[in-house]
């Protein structure tokens, strides 16, 4: 009987004994050197997790209007352009004829203090007879430029000159030279001109104007030069679009 139970712990010794070195070779197996480590990136997981943010900052509401604004001005300078002709059967004696009436026009605006700028070299065109094209004549043309900062003398120049009837034709251009002021002033007004609309606008729907946010300048073509010897103002005019956010109206 003792000695059953002696082979029975023999036996229970082995066994534990077989287990604990099949554990420490299991556990030499899955001791890898550093080495013998691969790197390789983390798995992603097949379902990533996504947060939504459903609090979104809403857009304003807008008033879009345009404004526009102008200011009237003198202007400082005028261009007066004078053309004189000379008529003839010879070009030679066409060409001669416009010199003498360039040189009236000269005298004319000396004796008065003006100086001519600019005369332009002559242009010869040729007249025809209708029936056969055979050339009957030549006119000879000079362009004279003046050039005057008083704009109240611009009738005091031309008056003799047009009396003594030695010109074909005349135009006077004013322009300004520094239109900056004039234009600044003509912005204003578009402003308040885009304000009073947007106002107008806002109280029709019951709301309320809070801030500008956003202008936009349209180029205006041509504003700075007056057009004929008719009129010696200048009109400096501005467009504008402008952008004003709206709130509510607290009751």
């Amino acid at each position: 009987m003792h000695q059953n139970t002696g082979a029975k712990k023999t036996i229970l010794r082995a066994s534990i004994a077989a287990g604990m070195v099949l554990l420490f070779a299991f556990s030499l197996a899955a001791c890898k050197e550093e080495g013998d480590i691969t790197p390789a990136p983390t798995a992603r997981p097949e379902q990533p997790t996504v947060i939504v943010n459903n609090e979104a900052i809403p857009p304003d509401h807008t008033i879009v209007v345009s404004g526009y604004g102008v200011v009237t001005v003198e202007p400082d300078v005028a261009t007066i352009t004078i053309v004189t002709a000379g008529a003839s059967a010879s070009s030679e004696e066409a060409a001669a004829l416009c010199e003498a009436m360039t040189q009236q026009v000269k005298d004319i605006a000396e004796a008065q203090s003006v100086l001519t700028r600019n005369i332009s070299g002559i242009t010869l065109s040729s007249t025809t007879r209708e029936s056969d094209g055979v050339v009957t004549g030549y006119t000879a043309r000079q362009t004279i430029t003046i050039i005057e900062n008083d704009i109240a003398r611009v009738n005091t120049i031309l008056s003799p000159i047009i009396d003594a009837k030695i010109i074909e034709s005349y135009e006077v251009t004013y322009s300004l030279l520094d239109a900056s002021t004039a234009y600044a002033g003509a912005l204003a007004a578009a402003v308040a001109d885009a304000k009073e609309k947007a106002e107008a606008i806002a109280a029709a729907g019951e709301v309320a104007l809070d801030a500008m946010l956003l202008v936009t300048e349209a180029p205006v073509e041509n504003q700075l030069v007056g057009v004929v010897f008719k009129s010696s103002s200048i009109a400096v005019e501005a467009n504008l679009t402008v952008t004003f956010s709206i709130k509510t109206v607290q009751p």
